[in-house]
């Protein structure tokens, strides 16, 4: 048996043992102290299982009597007539620590060292499940800060990490690394058409396609959305090209989600990392390039070019002179005039956006509706135009009797499935006096087409209140005839192109003259845009379009102006009156 000093020094180990995060190093100090008490047996029994480290010699069926007597509390077992004195101390959980000796009893220091021994044991253990707690607490606090949550790949967080430290000279970063920015092609129409949950079981089955391109010098994450990222170290163009194709052929394959098989492309934007770049610095140049695409050829992919930036910039300073100007009323109505070819009377007016910019001049659209309908300015842009024609318009409504001049209003597809549009109407023609009947919503058959189903309760509820709906642009390849009797469509605008080939194509002669039929056969009039010659007016006064509109007749003009331009038109009139329906 060991003398009192071992006593002290293996309990300052015991103690020690709290900073300890292993449960063998405290079985180890366990041990130790066994030691200092001559102990033939240790052993850490819990519950069901016992673990009898120390039973050196011991057989299974003495070790069945060994957890038989700690658990009846017997202080000494005889085994093979040797009397064995026990010692346990209670552990968390149920456990037990035992330590026995053969023949020789535990004197009053041993006893208190064991109690010691236990108590210090226990609260190591407790300490050990905290510390386990804290690390796996620490552990999902990290994976849920760096990992997305749908598809298991890093995320945003974790991404500029990863650039980051790539990108830094100073940590030993590679300059020559090389981003792929991919974004999927109309990939909100699953979500529209087939619900969030497909949309979501999509994008994991893209998460698992893109995971095989993974490799030691591949990083595969999703930023957000249906957009994904994949950074390539040590690249060049060439490589990053040739991974480029490959992906968009792996991610033209049919992903097959709750029995519909999904075909969706991709658009992907390719950029290389130059020196001072920062990680967003190579986000956006790669989300330039994959925009690029978007806009030119959809499904494919784009290199990054310095023109990019600069036409970046250039739309990011037009976006918020956009906005300014919505809050400064710089955008407002033109008026161009739709003439009877019968009389050559106005019969109304077209309001076109115009935008006075304090610096460019009078703008028209094609400066700036992309640029709108990127930012999602179009709803707030088609407001504006709606509320200032109808207050101009409705001071020009002539009081002569049997005329009764109409006003059309071009309106986006975002604006036509908007839920307040139907209140913004109601508002406009409130504030102006401006009657239901005297106002026409243009929509392009396109829009018409596409979002039908969306914009039904709108169409519907203008119907009720008496506006009427024009479709414009129509011919241009969208056309679905059921619309046109399934909504009360009360006119149609021949497309430009159409028009500016009379006299010269054949087939445009054909195209206008089928319109010109269909239209009269259900009841439905028609303006032929885009006149500019006396040719193209007599021609179409020979086929019997009853409006015409163009700068033959007259250009788009300011408030003021229009009603001038109303004034000479109403003197100059042979007082034959056919009112636009």
């Amino acid at each position: 048996m060991s003398s009192a000093p071992w006593s002290l020094h293996v309990l300052s180990e015991v103690l020690a043992a709290f900073t300890v995060r292993s449960p063998t190093a405290l079985r180890d100090v366990m041990s130790r102290v066994a030691e200092a008490v001559d102990a033939e047996i240790t052993a850490i029994m819990d519950g069901a299982q016992s673990d009898f480290q120390h039973c050196v010699g011991l057989e299974d069926h003495q070790k069945f009597l060994l957890a038989a007597a700690v658990e009846e509390r017997l202080p000494v077992l005889s085994l093979a007539g040797v009397p064995l004195h026990l010692y346990w101390a209670p552990l968390d959980g149920g456990a037990v620590m035992v330590v026995g000796r053969f023949r020789e009893a535990y004197s009053l220091e041993e006893r208190a060292l064991l109690r010691a021994m236990g108590r210090s044991i226990q609260l190591s253990t407790q300490m050990l499940a905290a510390l386990k707690a804290e690390q796996e607490a620490k552990d999902l606090a990290i994976r849920e800060a760096t990992i997305d949550a749908l598809t298991g790949l890093p995320n945003r967080r974790y991404l500029l990490a990863h650039l980051g430290a790539g990108l830094d000279p100073s940590s030993g970063g590679r300059l020559q690394i090389g981003l792929l920015f991919i974004d999927f092609d109309r990939f909100k129409h699953i979500n529209d058409v087939y619900g969030h949950s497909v949309g979501d079981a999509y994008l994991q089955a893209v998460g698992v396609a893109l995971g095989q391109f993974h490799d030691a010098d591949t990083f595969v994450a999703r930023l957000a959305g249906d957009e994904f990222i994949v950074v390539v170290a040590s690249a060049n163009i060439g490589i990053l090209t040739d991974l480029a194709d490959r992906i968009l052929q792996c991610l033209k394959q049919p992903v097959k989600i709750r029995g519909r098989l999904l075909h969706y492309s991709a658009s992907i934007g390719v950029a290389l990392a130059e020196p001072g770049d920062r990680p967003q610095d190579l986000l956006d140049k790669a989300d330039m390039a994959m925009y690029s695409v978007k806009q030119l050829l959809p499904g494919g992919y784009a290199c990054f070019e310095p023109n990019m930036l600069d036409q970046a910039r250039r739309k990011a300073v037009l976006e918020s002179e956009i906005r300014s100007a919505l809050l400064q009323d710089e955008v407002i109505a033109f008026f161009q005039p739709i003439i009877s070819s019968l009389h050559g009377g106005v019969v109304g007016f077209e309001a076109l956006a115009r935008w006075l910019h304090p610096r460019r001049g009078l703008l028209t659209p094609k400066d700036f509706i992309e640029v709108a309908e990127d930012a999602g300015l179009l709803r707030d842009l088609d407001a504006r135009i709606l509320r200032d024609a109808c207050c101009s318009f409705s001071g020009w409504q002539s009081v002569q009797k049997g005329f009764n001049p109409r006003l059309s209003i071009n309106i986006s597809a975002a604006t036509l499935q908007d839920p307040t549009l139907i209140e913004r109407v109601k508002e406009s023609l409130v504030s102006s006096g401006l009657k239901a009947r005297n106002l026409l919503l243009e929509v392009t058959e396109s829009s018409l087409v596409k979002n039908v189903e969306r914009a039904q309760h709108n169409i519907l509820s203008l119907k009720k209140m008496g506006v009427k709906l024009a479709v414009d642009d129509f011919g241009t390849g969208y056309s679905s005839l059921r619309y046109l009797r399934q909504f009360p469509v009360s006119m149609l605008k021949i497309d430009r192109s159409f028009v500016s080939g009379l006299g010269q194509s054949y087939d445009d002669k054909v195209i206008v003259e089928t319109i010109l039929r269909m239209a009269a056969s259900l009841g439905i009039q028609v303006v032929a845009e885009g006149v500019e010659t006396e040719e193209q007016r007599a021609i179409l006064s020979r086929m019997g379009c009853e409006f015409l509109q163009g700068y033959l007749l007259g250009h788009p003009l300011d408030s003021p102006m229009s009603d001038q331009f109303l004034a000479r038109s109403e003197r100059r009139r042979n007082w034959l009156r056919q009112p636009i329906v």
